[in-house]
């Protein structure tokens, strides 16, 4: 795998609407006790949004399966804070791709509910979409609630070309990853994040030729 902006280095600090600072990382591995904390600050209304069912615990197994990822079939992106001198989970970004649709990925997001409304729902799907697409994946499907109008409209803004598509309770969102809308106060231009996310506005053409044919002299992640 080429070098990227998004791996095992990426950290990012960025102020969600209420003064929050929030750090932005890859999951990993160890990441099983956090998560598991920031599940059970869910309320029974965001777990039934997210697993479509009264689900009430995460077994062994599925936490794992959360957590234990390759980064470039599933790949997902944490949000955390510093409250009295701990760290709190506070939301999740993932992606995974399909196996027999490669440049087609699943793609679903998770903020607990303390957190909600904040903007980090929309900080995370674009910086989902931007490591999506510097792996080559071009389209994410994303499956939602019929009611749930908050992440359907984030979905619309962000992707105006998305297309609907009904099934019962639920709808099947599909976005085309070129020309995200992309809002520059969240970003730091001075960041390779920040040129990544304006080449996938222009186009995955070009974001691929830069990011994933890089010079062989770019230093490691961009940095």
């Amino acid at each position: 795998m080429p070098s990227l902006s998004f791996d095992q280095a990426y950290a990012e600090d960025r102020v969600l609407e209420d003064g929050t600072v929030v750090h932005l990382r890859l999951i990993q591995p160890d990441d099983k006790a956090l998560m598991l904390e920031a599940w059970e600050r869910l309320s029974p209304e965001s777990r039934y949004r997210r697993f479509f069912s009264a689900k009430t615990a995460l077994t062994p197994d599925e936490l794992r399966y959360l957590t234990e990822l390759d980064h470039v079939s599933h790949l997902a992106i944490g949000a955390s804070c510093e409250r009295d001198g701990r760290t709190v989970a506070l939301g999740v970004a993932r992606f995974i791709r399909l196996v027999d649709r490669p440049e087609v990925a699943d793609a679903a997001i998770t903020v607990v509910d303390d957190a909600q409304r904040l903007g980090l729902g929309r900080l995370l799907l674009q910086r989902l979409i931007a490591a999506a697409a510097e792996r080559g994946i071009e389209r994410f499907t994303c499956d939602v609630l019929a009611t749930n109008d908050a992440m359907r409209g984030l979905l619309h803004s962000i992707a105006p070309d998305a297309i609907e598509r009904p099934d019962g309770t639920t709808i099947t969102i599909e976005m085309p990853l070129a020309g995200a809308v992309i809002e520059p106060d969240l970003v730091d231009r001075k960041s390779p994040v920040y040129r990544l996310l304006a080449l996938i506005g222009r186009g995955l053409n070009a974001a691929r030729t830069t990011f994933l044919d890089p010079p062989s002299d770019r230093p490691h992640g961009g940095r």
